[in-house]
C-alpha cells in the first residue's frame, strides 16, 4: 500500500507557480548579464510554454488570461499617469505625431508585405499592426522622471490614436474578408463603438467615481478595488461594441486621471499591483506564444527580417520626425523610439485574426512572434539608454494645486478654506495635505480621532494625507510643514474680523519664513457656488505676482465646477483672458456686481500691496454683505509694491529649509 501518493504537478495553481517564478527569477538572471530584465520574461515565458517545457498549455491557461488582464491594466495606467495639462498644451504635437507614427510604418508594412506576395487586403493588414505600438516601456520611463516632458507625452498621447486607426483598420480588413458588411458600414460600427466607450468613460465613469470616493471609497483598500472595477468594466464595454479592450481600458484611465493625484498613496498601491504581477506575467504570456523552431526555419526568418525593417524602421524615421518638428533633442528622440517601437497588443489581435481569415499563413504568424520579441528588446534597451540621458522637467510652477496645504481643526475638519483647498487641489490632479499643528500643552489626535477626520474630508472625493505636527507656534508648525512638503500652495483659514487681504500680519509672517504663496480664506463656513475675481485698477492694468496668483486661480475653479465671473473699474490688460482661459473681464466702473453679492459667494482678491486700498475696500464690503473672501499673495508681491510678474506665470520661491 503506497503511505504517499505522488503525482505529476498540474492544474491552475501549478502553471501561476511557475508564471510567477518566471516573474521573480527570470529579470535577475538576465540583469546579471546585462541584458534587460523584460526579455527574462519573454524567454521565460518561451521556455515554459507548449513549444519547449509544455507547462503551459495550448490555450495557455491561467498565465493567458492573466495575461490578458495585466495588457489593459497596462493601458489603464497609461491613461492614468498621462501628465493632462501637460497632454493638452502639447495636444496639437499629438496629433501630428500619432498621424506620421501611424503612417511611415504603414507604408512600409504594405510595401513589404507586397513584396513578399501577399494580396493587398493581408498587406494593408500587415502594415496596420506595424504601425500600433504598446506602451511597454512607460512605466520604465516614468520613473525616470519625464512623464511631464512634452516630447513623451506626445508619444504617450498619441497611442491611443495609433491603435484605434489601427483596430480600424482590423475591422474593415476582417469585415471585407468575412462578407459580413462592407467597409463603409464597418468604419460606421467602429465609429459607433468608439462614441459608446467615450461616453461610458468621460460621462458616466467620472461621475460614478466622484460620488463612490465620496461616500463608501474613503477606505484606500475600497478605492483600489473600485479603479480596477472601472477598468475592468471598461475593457467589457469596449469588446461589448466591437472594440478592442485596451482602447477601453486607456480612456478608462483618462476618464479617471484628474481624480487620482499621481503622487499619492492611491496611485502608489495601483503601480504596485500593476508593476509586480500583472504587467510581467502578460511578458511572460507574449513569450509562451513564441515557437522555438522558427528560429531555424529560413523562411520564416525571412519574413521576419523584412517585418522588422520596416516596423523599426518606420518607428525610428517617425520618432526622429520630432527633432525638426518639436525641437526634441536626439536623446528624446531614442525615448520618444522606445515607447512607440514595442509590438504586443494590437499587434497580436491583428495577426492571430488575419491567420484565421486565411489572409496570414503560419510562417507570418511565426514572423509576427520573433518581431514582437525584437521590438520589445529594442523598446526596453532604448529606454534605459536614452531615458537617462534626457533632464528631468522641473516641477510646474504654475500647478498652485500640486501640493495644497491647508490648517484644520480636528473637531471642525472641514471648514470652507478646506472646501476652497481641495478644489484647487482636485483641479491640478494634485494632493490635499490637511495639517494639525500641537502646540505645547495639546494633545495630539488619536487614532480613532485620525480615522474620523480622514473619513470627513474623504467625503469632499479628494485624496488626501493628513499631517500631525508639533511645534512651539501653529506659524512655525505650517512653515515647517510646508517646507517639508513642498506645498505649491498654503490655505490659511482667517477668524472673523481679522484684516484682508493677504498682506495682514499673521499671513505675511507664514509667507516669509515659508516661501510658499498663502491663500488667506475667511467666511462663516457657507459653501460658496460662485466666484467673483475682483481686480483693482493697478491690478488689472500693471498685474503683479499677487495678480498672477489669483489669476491662476480661475481656470482652476472653473474645472472644479464653481462658476467664475472676473470683474474689474477699468480694462484689464490683453495678457489676463488668455492666463484665465478665456474668461472675459467685465468692466465695472460702478462695482454694480457688489450689490448682488450673497453668503455663497466667493470673492477673489489678490493680495500684497499692489492695489492693497481698493483690495481692502472690496474685502470689507463683500464681507459685509456674508461673502467668504480668498486674498492670495506670495513673498514677491508682499515685499515689493510694484512687482510685476514675468508674464502671468506663477511665481514661487524655494521653500525654506529652516525656521527662525
Amino acid at each position: 500500500m503506497d503511505l504517499l501518493n505522488v503525482q505529476s504537478p498540474s492544474g491552475t495553481e501549478w502553471e501561476l507557480l511557475i508564471g510567477v517564478l518566471v516573474v521573480l527569477i527570470g529579470p535577475i538572471l538576465m540583469e546579471r548579464f546585462r541584458i534587460p530584465g523584460l526579455i527574462g520574461l519573454l524567454v521565460g515565458g518561451l521556455l515554459i510554454g507548449p513549444g519547449v517545457l509544455g507547462i503551459v498549455p495550448e490555450d495557455g491557461g491561467i498565465v493567458k488570461s492573466l495575461g490578458e488582464v495585466g495588457l489593459i491594466y497596462l493601458m489603464f495606467t497609461a491613461g492614468l499617469e498621462l501628465d493632462l495639462d501637460v497632454f493638452a498644451r502639447y495636444r496639437k504635437q499629438a496629433i501630428t505625431f500619432a498621424m506620421i507614427t501611424f503612417a511611415v510604418p504603414l507604408v512600409a508594412g504594405v510595401g513589404v508585405g507586397l513584396g513578399f506576395g501577399m494580396d493587398v487586403s493581408a498587406a494593408i493588414l500587415l502594415g496596420s499592426l506595424l504601425a500600433s505600438h504598446t506602451l511597454i516601456s512607460y512605466p520604465t520611463i516614468r520613473r525616470q522622471g519625464l512623464a511631464a516632458n512634452s516630447v513623451v507625452a506626445s508619444a504617450v498621447g498619441a497611442t491611443v490614436l495609433t491603435d484605434t486607426l489601427a483596430l480600424v483598420v482590423l475591422a474593415v480588413i476582417s469585415g471585407e474578408a468575412g462578407g459580413s458588411a462592407s467597409g463603409g458600414e464597418l468604419v460606421a460600427q467602429v465609429g459607433l463603438g468608439l462614441l459608446v466607450v467615450a461616453g461610458f468613460s468621460f460621462l458616466v465613469l467620472p461621475r460614478v467615481t466622484r460620488l463612490w470616493f465620496a461616500t463608501f471609497g474613503r477606505q484606500q483598500t475600497l478605492r483600489y478595488t473600485f479603479a480596477f472595477a472601472a477598468l475592468l468594466a471598461g475593457a467589457t464595454v469596449a469588446s461589448v461594441v466591437s472594440i478592442e479592450p485596451i482602447v477601453g481600458a486607456f480612456f478608462c484611465g483618462l476618464a479617471l486621471n484628474r481624480l487620482v493625484p499621481n503622487e499619492g498613496d492611491f496611485m502608489e498601491h495601483i503601480e504596485f499591483f500593476g508593476s509586480s504581477l500583472l504587467i510581467p506575467i502578460f511578458l511572460v504570456s507574449v513569450g509562451t506564444v513564441i515557437d522555438p523552431s522558427v528560429l531555424v526555419d529560413p523562411g520564416t526568418l525571412a519574413l521576419a527580417g523584412g517585418f522588422i525593417a520596416a516596423c523599426l524602421g518606420g518607428k525610428l524615421i517617425a520618432a526622429a520626425t520630432t527633432k525638426p518638428m518639436f525641437g526634441a533633442s536626439w536623446d528624446e528622440v531614442g525615448v520618444v523610439f522606445s515607447l512607440t517601437v514595442a509590438q504586443t497588443a494590437a499587434t497580436l489581435a491583428a495577426t492571430f485574426v488575419g491567420y484565421n481569415l486565411g489572409l496570414f499563413t503560419i510562417n507570418v504568424v511565426n514572423a509576427v512572434m520573433l518581431l514582437i520579441l525584437v521590438s520589445l528588446l529594442a523598446s526596453s534597451i532604448t529606454a534605459k539608454r536614452f531615458g537617462t540621458r534626457v533632464p528631468r522637467p522641473p516641477v510646474d510652477a504654475g500647478r498652485v494645486g500640486r501640493s495644497v496645504l491647508v490648517p484644520i481643526e480636528p473637531d471642525e475638519p472641514v471648514s470652507v478654506a478646506t472646501r476652497v483647498a481641495a478644489w484647487i487641489a482636485s483641479a491640478d490632479t494634485g494632493l490635499l495635505h490637511p495639517l494639525v499643528v500641537i502646540t505645547a500643552g495639546e494633545r495630539p489626535p488619536d487614532d480613532e480621532e485620525r480615522e474620523e477626520i480622514g473619513n470627513e474630508i474623504g467625503r469632499l472625493g479628494i485624496e488626501s494625507d493628513l499631517v500631525v505636527r508639533h511645534d512651539r507656534t501653529e506659524a512655525d508648525g505650517i512653515a515647517m510643514a510646508a517646507a517639508s512638503m513642498q506645498s505649491s500652495l498654503i490655505v490659511l483659514p482667517m477668524s472673523e474680523g481679522s484684516s484682508l487681504p493677504a498682506s495682514s500680519a499673521t499671513a505675511t509672517d507664514l509667507i516669509r519664513i515659508s516661501g510658499s504663496p498663502v491663500a488667506v480664506v475667511q467666511g462663516d463656513g457657507t459653501v460658496p457656488r460662485r466666484a467673483i475675481l475682483a481686480l483693482a485698477p493697478e491690478q488689472a492694468g500693471r498685474p503683479g505676482t499677487a495678480t498672477a496668483l489669483a489669476v491662476a486661480l480661475v481656470p482652476r475653479l472653473r474645472r472644479s465646477g464653481v462658476p467664475v465671473r472676473v470683474v474689474s473699474t477699468v480694462e484689464a490688460d490683453d495678457s489676463l483672458t488668455e492666463a484665465m482661459a478665456d474668461v472675459a473681464v467685465e468692466v465695472d466702473p460702478t462695482e454694480a456686481w457688489l450689490a448682488d453679492l450673497g453668503a455663497d459667494d466667493l470673492v477673489v482678491v489678490p493680495g500684497g500691496l499692489n492695489g492693497r486700498e481698493s483690495s481692502s475696500r472690496t474685502a470689507q464690503q463683500a464681507r459685509a454683505r456674508g461673502a467668504t473672501m480668498l486674498a492670495i499673495a506670495d513673498i514677491e508681491s508682499v515685499s515689493v509694491a510694484d512687482a510685476v510678474a514675468e508674464g502671468l506665470g506663477v511665481v514661487m520661491r524655494p521653500p525654506a529649509t529652516s525656521v527662525d
